[in-house]
């Protein structure tokens, strides 16, 4: 034990100094406990988190036509929507939502051609049973109207990612010389 034992002890000794000496500065810190729900932080401005159906604020009719993009595109597959054909324009009959199997991947919000599904400023949506986060469209349409929407919308999304004009700046910049 002579050698290696005593080197072993030694790191080991340096080792709980260390740590304790991490412990004694950290001892009479302030505390960044947040008291939630009392007290909440303030979200960052591109924070999304629950997902909610929205009306269109003019004829208060709901915005989704049921055209089964955000469907097909959501990978876990927890979106299902069923059509209902009206004369003037088509309806979502049925639109669930698997809540609890959800990615938050935002694909569904990126695709909808009429910014229907939107994401909230929340994630506060705490409940007792599982099955309570199987929502249908009245519940949605709730949490629409309960929470303030994020930043993103599916036509801003889209617009963000659509390449730049042709020519850009320069292109106008040496149209407008050559007129």
């Amino acid at each position: 034990m002579a050698e290696g034992g005593v080197r072993t002890a030694w790191r080991m000794t340096r080792a709980v100094g260390a740590a304790m000496g991490v412990t004694l500065r950290n001892l009479f810190r302030t505390p960044v406990t947040v008291h939630y729900p009392r007290v909440t932080r303030p979200y960052p401005d591109r924070f999304r988190g629950v997902l909610a159906l929205t009306y269109d604020p003019e004829t208060a009719e709901e915005n989704c036509i049921g055209c089964r993009l955000c469907e097909y595109i959501c990978p876990p597959q927890v979106i299902k929507v069923e059509m209902l054909k009206a004369e003037k324009r088509n309806f979502a009959k049925t639109f669930t939502l698997e809540l609890y199997a959800c990615e938050f991947c935002e694909l569904c919000v990126q695709v909808c051609p009429t910014d229907a599904i939107i994401m909230l400023r929340t994630f506060d949506l705490a409940v007792t049973d599982r099955r309570d986060l199987l929502l249908d469209k009245d519940r949605l349409h709730a949490l629409g109207r309960q929470f303030a929407p994020s930043w993103a919308t599916g036509t801003g999304l889209r617009a963000m990612q659509a390449p730049p004009p042709r020519g850009g700046a320069k292109g106008e910049a040496a149209k407008d010389a050559a007129e």
